[in-house]
């Protein structure tokens, strides 16, 4: 055997034993169990991963059959990335811990005028203050990104951008689009293989899973279904009038239903307050919104829908005329019942996508983190 092939190897059968503890304490035993490996085999590497400080000893189990043993647990914060949202409005920046754990996280707006070099260069300063340990930083925009280049965001006005970090930067960077990452990060915590990940903040995306892989399309386009043409005439960011995110999107909501509420935050507030006239705005757009999945379920037949974005911290308003409005246009049964549910990070999610990219990364290497990732141009 090749020394290629026992590294190989060992990577391998670390990630099983990492993959089977994400799901829950098991003891030696179990994992010997769960991944075919001989008890032997296992020892050694539990060994390896306790001593790397990846893993901890918990409770000591004696089962009514069989020996007794002592349960494993994956160590909080034992590893970390950080993630950050360069949306429309304001940054968000987070430490996302390799359990699912968001550490902190903390936000900033932008004045409209703003380029990406002057946003970029904000991130990286706060970011490089709390970077120690971490993995590496994903960062996620509201646009189409492939190979390290963003070739289109709409909403901020910006076309073919090179997102190559600068050299020597000592924190690892992957760029992606917010919709996409937000996808990945569901497969990362939960094993999606059938998802529409629905991002719903000043525009609309949607990253899709099929088969456990994220669609992308022949030019990254895959999912910028916010641009989907309609019957409207109202003019949309990208310059054709008329696309899905000229009704849909929150900055039509604020602007034409919201009764005068300036954003998001006021716009809640109304709510709460029992605004009638913001009641019925957010009961149109759910309305909308579920029409909208019955085209998105006959597109691609997902089996859960996640709504990310700012329009998950609106969803206790929208869920109700979504789901009638879902069931009365449905093409297939199946897809009445359709899951739709908010994300549960709310509108941190997109940051805790961009995360993801580097912790999903961390696991399919068994946690063998030597050597960091030597092209910083391709996105994941």
């Amino acid at each position: 055997m090749r020394k290629g092939d026992a590294q190989e190897i060992r990577r391998l059968n670390r990630r099983a034993i990492l993959e089977g503890l994400r799901k829950g304490p098991l003891t030696r035993a179990d994992l010997s169990r769960l991944t075919g490996l001989a008890k032997s085999a296992v020892s050694r590497l539990v060994d390896e991963l306790l001593q790397e400080g990846l893993l901890e000893e918990g409770a000591f189990t004696s089962p009514a059959l069989g020996r007794p043993g002592t349960l494993l647990h994956l160590r909080p914060r034992a590893r970390f990335a950080l993630g950050a949202e360069i949306g429309v409005e304001g940054t968000v920046l987070l430490a996302l811990d390799w359990r699912g754990e968001v550490l902190w996280a903390k936000e900033w707006a932008h004045p409209p005028e703003a380029g990406l070099s002057e946003r970029l260069r904000r991130l990286l300063r706060e970011a490089l203050s709390l970077s120690e340990g971490a993995l590496g930083l994903g960062f996620t925009l509201p646009g189409v990104v492939v190979e390290g280049r963003l070739l289109l965001a709409p909403n901020l006005g910006w076309k073919d951008l090179d997102l190559t970090p600068p050299s020597g930067l000592p924190l690892p960077l992957l760029a992606e689009n917010d919709a996409k990452a937000s996808a990945l990060s569901e497969v990362f915590l939960h094993g999606e293989t059938h998802l529409a990940y629905v991002v719903l903040s000043s525009g609309l995306g949607v990253g899709v899973v099929a088969e456990g892989r994220l669609l992308r399309g022949a030019n990254g386009a895959a999912g910028e279904v916010g641009h989907w043409l309609g019957e409207g005439a109202r003019p949309c960011a990208c310059g054709r009038p008329g696309c899905l995110e000229t009704e849909l999107g929150l900055g039509s909501l604020l602007a034409a239903r919201g009764g005068g509420a300036g954003d998001l935050k006021a716009l809640l507030a109304r709510a709460r307050r029992g605004d009638p006239l913001t009641l019925r705005a957010l009961a149109q757009l759910g309305e909308a919104l579920g029409r909208f999945l019955a085209n998105l379920a006959v597109a691609y037949d997902p089996a859960r829908v996640v709504v990310g974005g700012k329009a998950a911290e609106l969803f206790p308003y929208l869920e109700a005329p979504l789901r009638r409005s879902l069931e009365a246009h449905a093409f297939l049964e199946a897809h009445r019942a359709l899951p739709v549910q908010p994300s549960v990070y709310g509108h941190l999610a997109p940051a805790v996508g961009g995360a993801s990219l580097f912790l999903a990364r961390f696991f399919e290497l068994g946690g063998l983190w030597a050597q960091r990732p030597t092209s910083q141009r391709r996105s994941v």
